[in-house]
């Protein structure tokens, strides 16, 4: 008996140490910062976000970390360093407006080594407690399984919003994107179900239903869409789009349009009108200004140079001459009526094509993405995330924010301090979502990667995410509630020169 005691205090003694990690006594400083994923170090974060949980990429048999701010400490041991969310939470209450000091000691041959200590900044602001995203396999044309999630950003609580799968199975399959809210209520959101049993599921103060978008005067139903802030309408661009794959260009894939215009959508009559829809312009991703008086989108614009080939074979040799510039129009409520076309920014006079523009909450920013051509800038390793203040129409890149990577899919926290976008910046082939702080004068910090549960996470993680997008709260619907309406038949819109 007293052989098998002495056999589990053996085995049940490393595991005591290692819940009761202690810092060494003697340790040699190490002047540089420990190497660690995700990369964490000199970030600023919300007071109410997720534990950080990263992995040391040192070498060494045993590994301590302090975490230390406002008079609280933590000590953890081990190469991947979490602390439960109660401790963490304890730890950001304490550094909230100051930060969160962290000192790696790693153990090898020769003893204790102390690496330089990094800091974790602590907001006093926090973030929308809510986000949304798409999760898709990067193969291009498969998408048997396509699921929009919800996940709490205080906790790594993830769930299914809408899931491809609960529909019956058809050889032409179901795509599910674009998903969108109101002013981060979820009251009124919506997003869209391509091929089988395709349409867009609507929820309109909170009645949900499915709508046929596409007119006998439309080129679509709608595909991408924004909700006016301040009034009862919905912006889409509508979209005829291929994808190009390249053999020699760095970037995969081009998603072109082939033909695209941009309607809005009255829920109150059910009708749609058209904003822009030039027969020489591809006009895409509208966007509606705080005061909702306002609608931007991108527009490019050509004409037919060779016709000796089809429209569509012209634009895939011409794929690099497609610029967009961002266009805005005034609407005025009253008349339904929109104003004349203005350029806000004329990205062709730079030999760059600008898209995907998104407005700040308080009206004075604008987020867009920049790259050399084309409108998807998610496959573009060249695109960059800018800000425009629209009082003064200057402009300048997030530096800090950006990568040397794609940069896109951004949006705005509902009090404009927050930031959170799509970048490959990780390892180029799987966009990752990405959190920044934004200042008062429209520049942004460095940006941190969504935290999860494990360090190793997205190691093994084989989807990708797109268009996230803040939420005040949670969906209320349920999948299968969804899906029940993804079953039934479409509400057909008619279409009207007048939206109002």
């Amino acid at each position: 008996m007293k052989r098998i005691y002495k056999i589990l205090f053996t085995f049940l003694l490393p595991a005591v140490v290692a819940c009761n990690p202690s810092l060494p006594g003697e340790s040699v400083a190490v002047d540089k910062v420990p190497a660690i994923y995700p990369e964490y170090a000199d970030v600023t974060v919300p007071c109410n976000i997720a534990p950080l949980v990263f992995g040391i990429k040192e070498e060494g048999k045993s590994f301590v970390t302090k975490l230390s701010g406002g008079g609280k400490e933590f000590v953890v041991g081990g190469k991947e360093v979490s602390l439960p969310i109660a401790e963490w939470r304890e730890l950001l209450d304490a550094g909230k407006g100051g930060c969160v000091s962290v000192e790696v000691y790693a153990k090898g041959d020769g003893g204790w080594l102390r690496f330089a200590p990094f800091e974790i900044k602590v907001s006093a602001d926090s973030i929308d407690p809510y986000i949304s995203y798409r999760l898709i396999p990067p193969s291009y044309v498969a998408y048997e399984d396509l699921r929009i999630c919800q996940r709490n950003l205080s906790t790594f609580e993830e769930s299914v919003i809408y899931c491809n799968r609960l529909v019956p199975a058809e050889p032409e399959g179901q795509c599910i994107n674009c998903h969108a809210y109101k002013n981060y209520k979820t009251d009124n959101m919506q997003f869209h179900m391509r091929q089988h049993m395709g349409g867009t599921i609507f929820i309109h103060d909170g009645e949900v239903k499915k709508l046929n978008l596409k007119t006998d005067s439309t080129i679509s139903a709608g595909v991408y869409p924004s909700f006016n802030p301040k009034y009862d309408i919905v912006a889409y661009s509508v979209n005829n789009t291929g994808q190009v794959f390249h053999t020699k260009n760095s970037n995969k894939v081009e998603v072109q349009d082939k033909a695209s215009d941009v309607i809005v959508y009255n829920p109150a009559k059910e009708t749609v009108a058209h904003v822009a829809n030039s027969p020489d312009d591809l006009e895409v991703f509208p966007c509606w200004s705080a005061d909702g008086r306002t609608i931007y989108y991108g527009s490019a614009h050509m004409e037919r140079l060779d016709t000796s080939i089809n429209w569509e074979g012209e634009l895939v040799m011409r794929y690099k001459d497609i610029k967009y510039d961002i266009l805005s129009r005034e609407w005025n409520p009253e008349t339904g009526e929109f104003g004349a076309v203005d350029t806000l920014f004329k990205a062709t006079a730079l030999g760059k094509s600008a898209t995907f523009p998104r407005v700040s909450p308080c009206g004075r920013y604008m987020l867009f993405a920049l790259a050399e051509y084309g409108c998807f800038h998610i496959w573009h390793k060249d695109a960059d995330l800018y800000a425009l203040d629209l009082r003064t129409k200057e402009y300048w890149p997030l530096e800090r924010a950006n990568s040397p990577f794609a940069e896109s899919y951004h949006a705005w926290s509902s009090d404009g301090k927050w930031i959170l976008f799509a970048s490959r910046r990780d390892d180029t082939n799987y966009s990752r979502l990405y959190i920044a702080r934004m200042n008062a004068d429209g520049t942004a910090e460095k940006a941190f990667l969504l935290p999860q549960e494990s360090a190793e996470f997205y190691d093994f993680f084989d989807r990708s995410y797109n268009v996230p997008e803040f939420m005040i709260e949670p969906v209320k619907f349920t999948p299968q509630e969804f899906a029940e309406v993804a079953k039934g038949e479409s509400v057909n819109v008619k279409y009207s020169s007048n939206i109002k």
